[in-house]
């Protein structure tokens, strides 16, 4: 037994997750990542480019991040020298006349890649199957050259899925955070994708302040949590399952190139209060079960609706 099967009975879900910030991964680097129980190589080619292979040469079991190195855009294996293209294809094996037909086609060792916002993602199916669906550019930062200014990680014992249902169980905002609890917004789905808005007074040092926030969640790897009025913010969330009962959470705030001087502190107080209010849900995390059929009442929030459209990312 996992240390996850006995609080969560979830197996881990299918999507794209982040696993490394792109300056972490400099040209000519191999980096192995541990997540989704296994692990995996990334290495950065000569053309900038990001990919990556499981960690295991399919040969005889060399370790490619273990004396791997790359070569122009390929990784070669530091035990026999077998050379591996992003797509899991074997571009040459130095001590063989030939490199058999098979070898030289694609094949299921690849991940997928997506690199965007300063992020490695990887695409994560348990039947190795194709991407079902792209990310695609966010406006602010796209068009608009909104920068990063803070970026925040944590690894956290609890379950992918139990971390972001945190956002439907509105009751505990008032016992946790010590909040009112917010108004409960109405999910919309999009295919694979999941949005919702809200439109609520918050409080500032101005007093009260007509804002409104939205979120579109494409799948159950990353969120973008976009604040407007009270402040002009965007928080890419990420949260990647290492195995069934750990998450690595990576959060990066961006804001516009100017911010107004009206906005500017209740700005940097919001850069504060996220984080601090998240670090008050992880003692309940590391301790609490999942239940399949809890007992709600009323007021308790979305939950099951949640749940209902989490457990399309599940096979």
């Amino acid at each position: 037994m996992t240390k996850g099967e006995g609080r969560f009975q979830l197996p881990i879900p299918f999507g794209w997750f982040a696993v490394a910030k792109s300056d972490e991964l400099a040209p000519g680097a191999v980096k192995t990542v541990s997540g989704f129980a296994t692990e995996f190589v990334l290495w950065r080619g000569a053309d900038g480019l990001a990919r990556a292979l499981d960690a295991h040469c399919p040969h005889l079991g060399a370790h490619l991040g273990h004396g791997g190195e790359v070569v122009e855009n390929d990784l070669r294996c530091g035990f026999h020298h077998w050379t591996h293209r992003g797509d899991g294809s074997v571009a040459d094996i130095p001590y063989a006349k030939v490199v058999p037909p098979k070898l030289k086609k694609p094949c299921s060792n690849a991940w997928p890649i997506h690199e965007d916002w300063g992020i490695i993602f990887v695409w994560r199916h348990p039947h190795k199957v194709a991407p079902l669906w792209e990310l695609t550019p966010v406006t602010e930062i796209a068009d608009e050259k909104w920068t990063p200014v803070q970026f925040n990680e944590w690894i956290i014992d609890v379950h992918v899925q139990e971390l972001t249902e945190n956002g439907a169980d509105t009751a505990h905002f008032r016992a946790v955070h010590d909040s009112r609890s917010p108004p409960t917004p109405e999910f919309k789905i999009d295919g694979w994708t999941r949005s919702s808005s809200v439109s609520t007074k918050m409080p500032t040092p101005r007093g009260l302040v007509d804002g409104k926030i939205s979120v579109r969640a494409p799948g159950p790897g990353l969120s973008f949590t976009r604040f407007h009025g009270i402040a002009d913010m965007l928080l890419l969330q990420m949260q990647t399952p290492l195995d069934e009962a750990r998450t690595h959470l990576r959060h990066v705030y961006f804001v516009p190139p100017v911010i107004e001087d009206a906005l500017a502190g209740v700005t940097k107080a919001l850069l504060r209060e996220t984080p601090r209010q998240l670090e008050q849900d992880i003692p309940h995390w590391r301790h609490k079960k999942y239940l399949r059929q809890p007992t709600l009442v009323d007021g308790d929030g979305p939950i099951l609706a949640y749940r209902e459209w989490y457990a399309r990312y599940y096979v």
